[in-house]
């Protein structure tokens, strides 16, 4: 523990998110208030709190914080300095009852306040827990029907025999309810193939594990991780022993009890994690096959030894300690490490349980899971995961993380990002190597700038730098920024070579210009792509004069990030009818946006922004979810309408466009032969992507219009390979129909065009008498305009068509 003393908060707090089992880190200060100070995410899904919702904000009072969650608080006082364990009734985030067991651990005491480690009972990671109980049929049924997980016996018919307690209760039937059911009668029926597969392999000698879901008597379905191990008697199969674990609440398994000393030899010997016995003096008594392999020793070379010279020295005192907790009758887990014989390290999660045996106390048993990989990977992928692995700086995760740490500590926090000007031509022009090269040497300068100052550097990809500043005074940012830059008076060598670079900086301010990372960090490269554009080599702060256009376009994307979550956009519909019958038989929904702060806001004036800044593809979805929801209602009422929405390009390609329109689709229960899709002919420059696009969108059944015809990609190519539907043709045609000869022509041919290659068109625009006998003339399918009627809202166009549709 004298290690121990010498980890910081913000280590336990790291390491706090390793551990496997639901955990968090409390701080006592008197003997009347605990706080908590952190939580994993074992300890957030155990109580199933959404991520979006801290229940347990940094330094609450503990007490408070459990109140919600605790039905009786005063039976279970928290405050204890020796550590202790105790039961808890506690509630979900969601209000749902249930009982565990908490443990408290303290970790370290300074000046009257002790840290400790809160941990609630979870068994759900751990595979199989074994214990071999020697002695008479009374005890094994003691345990057995004391076990907080489902204990049976089946025949080999698939007949219950025997259930415990636990078991009855989780399926919502007696004990007599149970005994002559087969297992069918309890596992849902989307899993009855894969419980008769596994119900084989134990016939046939085989332990199984699988997780399945299953049913209660009242209709209740749930999970469960189930151990099925066939009881081998005489070299024959004569019943199966099943451990069943609820899976939604626990993570490990726990087996207490076995009938007899074959079967307990059968679990023992065939578990896969290593299984010790020790007496209470610490030395083996029994082991398993798993130890001798794990170890390296035979069972004669370890028998009659005491196991604590074969841990690594720095954990034997902690060792000692956990062991010392077994020995006043508590089970415990805890994380060790040992040498084999090759005197190779091996990382242990252990399960350490008392042998009692009519009360009193014979040994110990021990289940250890080598859990070095996990070990090795864990500090691999922290590694990996913080650091850039060109230049080995800290990444963007990092970075992340450090601003909530440095918000603590530091009043104003300056944000500068630095971009290396023309770093393009030096990769076109020297090459890659040459390029990375050059990235490695800024590198290691501007470190060299930051090292033991305020200063926090991160490679933010590319060419670009981020820096985390604290300071106080706004003169103490400009002179660092100006040092900064002088950096790069002196050329790099790289490749015996001199490479000369200037850098361009952008600097935002903490709380002044945001108070989240994001924020800034937007605002930093608006100002650094300012001072590039102002003649480069210069720092720029956020607000300068000038930057109006910057500024205008970031305030933009700030405002529709808020208006996605004020719910400021709407959808309005405008009708298309059908030229030869006069009827209408779809519409188009349109965005509108009325912000709080700006008013009506044009598409023309937002959407540039969202596709720029990515917002397009959740403000996409949205439209297309609303659309199909709407079109969902129509339908209820009787109209059956074709519902196109326009899909922008960066929707197209995104790599999840398809899987969410069908998953839209498929929740709103719309045929999707309903739904139009309407792209741009600008799309059609990546042709070969496009068609395999289009293709599985017409696989499921949607159709495909392209719109504005004839203003965009100039090839007609894309006309015969493309599997489209509709040619939309654009209003500035329709709109010179009645005095410009080239418009009719234009028109003209764009209708025989369509109708030679077996698409139907939609003429946009058409506001007079004279266009729409034209188009009719002319033999257009369908027509949306002013002449029929303006984008309605939801109830202005139900109100539409039972005017139009009834008369």
């Amino acid at each position: 523990m004298k290690e121990q003393n010498l980890i910081s908060l913000e280590e336990f707090i790291t390491a706090l998110q390793a551990l496997p089992y639901p955990a968090a880190l409390i701080l006592e200060k008197n003997k009347e208030e605990v706080f908590f100070l952190g939580r994993n995410q074992a300890f957030s899904s155990y109580l199933e709190i959404p991520e979006n919702k801290d229940t347990l904000p940094e330094k609450k009072n503990c007490l408070d914080v459990l109140n919600i969650q605790l039905e009786e608080k005063s039976r279970h006082p928290l405050i204890h300095h020796g550590g202790h364990t105790f039961p808890l009734r506690t509630r979900t985030a969601e209000g749902k009852f249930m009982s565990v067991t908490a443990r408290i651990t303290p970790l370290r005491e300074k000046e009257g306040e002790v840290l400790s480690l809160f941990l609630l009972e979870d068994k759900r990671e751990q595979d199989r827990l074994l214990q071999k109980l020697n002695k008479i049929h009374l005890q094994y049924d003691a345990f057995f029907e004391q076990s907080p997980d489902i204990h049976y016996l089946i025949d080999t018919r698939g007949y219950f025999r025997e259930m415990n307690l636990r078991g009855a209760e989780y399926f919502k039937r007696s004990k007599e309810e149970i005994i002559g059911l087969h297992y069918l009668e309890v596992i849902h029926e989307l899993d009855h193939g894969l419980v008769n597969e596994y119900f084989k392999k134990v016939l046939d000698k085989q332990i199984a594990q699988v997780e399945l879901r299953s049913v209660t008597k009242t209709g209740d379905v749930g999970y469960l991780d189930i151990t099925a191990i066939p009881v081998i008697i005489e070299g024959e199969v004569m019943e199966v022993f099943g451990v069943a674990k609820d899976i939604s609440k626990r993570k490990d398994m726990e087996i207490e009890l076995l009938e007899s000393e074959e079967r307990y030899r059968s679990l023992f010997e065939d578990n896969i994690d290593a299984v010790v016995t020790y007496d209470l003096e610490g030395n083996f008594l029994h082991l398993n096959k798993a130890t001798e392999d794990l170890m390296g020793y035979s069972a004669e070379e370890l028998i009659g030894k005491p196991f604590l010279p074969f841990i690594v020295p720095e954990y034997q005192q902690f060792t000692l300690k956990e062991f010392s907790k077994v020995l006043n009758g508590h089970s415990i887990r805890y994380e060790t490490a040992m040498y084999n014989r090759k005197q190779e390290v091996v990382h242990l999660h252990i399960t350490v349980m008392p042998l009692i045996i009519r009360g009193e106390m014979k040994g110990i048993h021990c289940i250890g899971k080598d859990i070095t990989n996990r070990k090795n990977m864990e500090r691999s992928l922290k590694k990996v995961a913080y650091q850039d692995h060109l230049t080995h700086l800290p990444n963007q995760r990092a970075m992340m993380e450090d601003f909530e740490r440095l918000l603590e500590d530091e009043a104003r926090i300056g944000v500068l990002v630095l971009d290396l000007d023309r770093f393009k031509s030096i990769n076109d022009n020297w090459g890659h190597e040459v390029g990375d090269e050059l990235l490695k040497a800024v590198s290691q300068r501007l470190l060299y700038h930051v090292h033991e100052r305020r200063a926090k550097l991160y490679r933010y990809g590319g060419d670009e730098y981020i820096f985390l500043y604290g300071f106080t005074e706004r003169n103490q940012v400009e002179s660092f920024a100006e040092n900064l830059q002088a950096l790069f008076k002196d050329p790099f060598i790289i490749h015996y070579a001199e490479v000369s670079v200037s850098s361009s900086i952008g600097i935002s301010t903490y709380p002044e210009d945001g108070e989240d990372l994001e924020t800034l960090l937007k605002k930093s490269d608006n100002a650094m792509y300012y001072s590039k554009k102002t003649g480069r080599n210069h720092a720029t702060f956020y607000g300068t004069k000038g930057m109006g256009k910057e500024d205008e376009a970031l305030r933009m994307e700030l405002l529709l990030k808020e208006a996605m979550k004020k719910e400021e956009f709407s959808l309005v519909y405008q009708p298309q009818v059908d030229l030869s019958s006069g009827k209408i038989t779809g519409v188009e929904a349109l965005l509108r946006w009325h912000s709080q702060e700006l008013g009506t806001v044009p598409p023309n004036q937002f959407i540039k922004v969202a596709e720029d800044s990515g917002l397009i593809i959740e403000l996409g979805n949205w439209v297309t979810k609303k659309a199909l929801s709407v079109l969902a209602k129509w339908n209820q009422l009787g109209y059956q309408l074709e519902m196109s929405v326009n899909i922008s390009t960066h929707q197209f390609y995104h790599p999840e466009f398809l899987l969410c329109l069908e998953r839209m689709i498929q929740d709103e229960k719309v045929p999707p032969s309903q739904l139009v899709l309407e792209i741009t002919e600008s799309i059609a420059s990546h042709a070969e992507v496009v068609l395999k696009e289009l293709q599985k969108i017409k696989e499921m059944g949607l159709k495909v219009a392209i719109d504005d015809f004839g203003t965009g990609y100039s090839s007609l190519k894309y006309l015969k390979d493309f599997p489209i539907d509709y040619l939309k043709i654009d209003k500035s045609f329709v709109d010179g129909i009645e005095e410009d000869d080239k418009s009719r022509d234009i028109v003209s041919t764009i209708i025989t065009l369509a109708h030679n290659l077996g698409l139907l068109t939609v003429a946009e625009g058409a506001e007079t008498r004279e266009q729409v006998d034209f188009l009719k003339m002319e033999g257009c399918d369908s027509v949306q305009g002013y002449y029929y009627g303006k984008p309605m809202t939801e109830a202005m166009l139900l109100e539409f068509l039972n005017r139009v549709q009834g008369s």
